[in-house]
């Protein structure tokens, strides 16, 4: 009974793979760097100016997640400190990062972990 469970289990996962791969959002859906950056905004642009510093990036509350999630990006081996992601982030280089552009940079960054 447990090897047809495990079977159909496997089997439902596989398809569940294919309908995730070939799903596109509807127009207007927020994307998922979209959501993280109101989430990180709401909680870490302090004087709430609209616009993060690095200092502001920098103070980022390490839950679990967080940890989590540096570590994974370490495995996969594209880890970055929060420096190097600033700068990458800051697309008109005026030394903040706005909403748009941190949502930007996390669609790129899950784009760029899903090719590899």
């Amino acid at each position: 009974m447990l090897k047809v469970f495990s079977a159909l289990l496997g089997v439902m996962l596989v398809f569940s793979n294919v309908a995730a791969a070939k799903y596109k959002a509807p127009e207007g859906v927020k994307s998922q760097g979209t959501k993280k950056s109101a989430y990180i905004f709401y909680n870490q642009d302090k004087d709430k100016d609209g616009k993060l510093t690095l200092e502001e990036y920098k103070n980022q509350v390490m839950t679990k997640d967080v940890e989590q999630h540096i570590r994974y990006l370490k495995k996969k081996g594209v880890y970055k400190t929060p420096e190097e992601e600033f700068k990458e982030m800051d697309e008109d280089g005026d030394g903040q990062i706005s909403q748009e552009e941190l949502a930007r940079y996390y669609d790129r960054q899950s784009r760029e972990l899903k090719e590899k």
